[in-house]
């Protein structure tokens, strides 16, 4: 049931939450440097990094679970400890992926400013 109330939210948080941050980068991009580094400097903040680290999670988590009702779609997967397993895991992967992500990010070159 949890994986299934994550899946709705994340793909709400992912479309509305997800848009805005589109929008307002798109519209940086289209208005010149000063409107970009605005952006920039917004999403290097720390509540931004919150904010992009959260659409990060909300995305692996909304894809783990996508993919986990994939293959019960296909049929497979309705054994009882098959699926609690893969309830379990499907949150857990997408925090690997997460973390993951945000480490090459950071190693790469140090954030996002």
């Amino acid at each position: 049931m949890l994986v299934s109330i994550l899946h709705r939210a994340t793909g709400d948080g992912l479309a509305l939450v997800g848009l805005a941050v589109l929008v307002w980068w798109l519209g940086a991009l289209a208005s010149g440097p000063e409107a970009y580094e605005t952006f920039v400097w917004a999403a290097a903040s720390p509540i931004g990094y919150i904010v992009m680290i959260g659409l990060t999670w909300a995305f692996f988590t909304h894809l783990m679970s996508g993919l986990r009702h994939f293959v019960l779609d296909i049929g497979a997967g309705y054994e009882l400890d098959t699926n609690r397993f893969w309830s379990i895991l499907s949150p857990l992967i997408a925090i690997v992926l997460t973390v993951a992500v945000w480490t090459y990010i950071f190693v790469r070159d140090g954030g996002l400013g």
